[in-house]
């Protein structure tokens, strides 16, 4: 063999031996990938908070004169309404949540002439998801003392006190209270306890399931309730109020105006001032009829209806159950 094919064989060999320690290099390589650590962006943090409360808070200023209009829309939110010594509105909006709701949340403020108006808003809401999870929101609210107020929640709370002017307040979930108001009011709630007190006006109150609960009204009352009790004491006008499951009491602060109550699911309870007259029509299904005052009867005597009249009679007072007594009490 000659000098040329030697050295050709020994460069065969070095090229098989770099080829072969290649692969074994590769082979390891891939059998042993290297371990890579998880990098935490802004973002992930801001998720890995999520469970914990978020808060913000909203304040507005607005230059009104006494008479004006405030005005609350919101998908969510316990309102509470008071009087202060400013010509100003302020609009107080925190909102409080651990989820994605309370970032969504969002907060409008507008003014037009004498009329402010918030609106709290989830955004474009799905036909099946109206759940607010637990979010949590607060509007706090001063007017001058002469003001009207309009307030139409989702869900929440409504109060409000001292104030002078009309008052409608509408929530879907929770309780409506009304005090010391000069003016009319009107209060519904879908699934709470309405509360009218010390009302120099006309009284409106409904709710679908609570008690309905109206005390010291000037004006006329109607109250209504589909799931609980009706009380309207201490009042001076006319009296219309029905449950269909619960009890009614009433009492008159002075004349009979005129009464109108019923009831699917209780009795019935009416107190009158000894000396006034009254028309009386009572109807009961369910139990007996009792009257303090003598009366002079229309018609049968019998034990679960009373056709008559009391002290020389005067405007009526109708009551009727299916489920209960019918008392007409005497009261100094």
């Amino acid at each position: 063999m000659n000098s040329t094919a030697i050295l050709r064989l020994t460069l065969f060999a070095l090229l098989t031996i770099v080829f072969v320690s290649g692969l074994i290099a590769y082979s390891n390589s891939r059998g042993h990938q290297p371990e890579t650590s998880d990098i935490v962006t802004a973002e992930d943090l801001g998720a890995s908070v999520a469970g914990s409360d978020r808060a913000r808070k909203y304040e507005r200023n607005f230059a009104v004169k006494d008479g004006g209009h405030v005005v609350v829309e919101a998908d969510a939110g316990e309102v509470t309404i008071e009087p202060w010594d400013k010509q100003e509105v302020n609009i107080t909006v925190e909102i409080i949540g651990s989820d994605s709701r309370s970032e969504k949340y969002k907060v409008e403020f507008s003014q037009e002439g004498n009329t402010v108006k918030v609106t709290g808003s989830l955004g474009k809401k799905k036909f099946f998801n109206w759940n607010v999870g637990d979010l949590e929101v607060i509007y706090t609210i001063n007017t001058p003392r002469t003001f009207d107020a309009s307030v139409n929640t989702s869900g929440g709370d409504i109060s409000v006190k001292g104030l002078a002017g009309r008052m409608e307040l509408n929530t879907s979930g929770g309780n409506v209270t009304a005090e010391s108001v000069t003016g009319n009011v009107d209060l519904t709630t879908s699934g709470g306890d309405v509360e009218a007190n010390t009302i120099t006006g006309d009284v409106f109150a409904e709710t679908s399931g609570g008690d309905v609960r109206v005390e010291s009204v000037t004006g006329n009352v109607k109250a209504n309730t589909s799931g609980g009790n009706v009380s309207i004491l201490d009042t001076d006008g006319t009296v219309k109020g029905g449950t269909s499951g619960g009890d009614v009491r009433i009492s008159l602060r002075n004349d009979v105006k005129g009464v109108d109550v019923e009831t699917s699911g209780g009795s019935i309870e009416i107190a009158l001032k000894e000396g006034l007259g009254a028309d009386i029509e009572a109807e009961t299904s369910g139990g007996s009829v009792d009257c303090d005052f003598p009366v002079t009867v229309r018609g049968k005597v019998r034990e679960s209806e009373l056709h008559g009249r009391i002290n020389g009679g005067g405007n009526s007072i109708r009551a009727s159950t299916t489920g209960g007594d019918i008392r007409i009490v005497a009261v100094k």
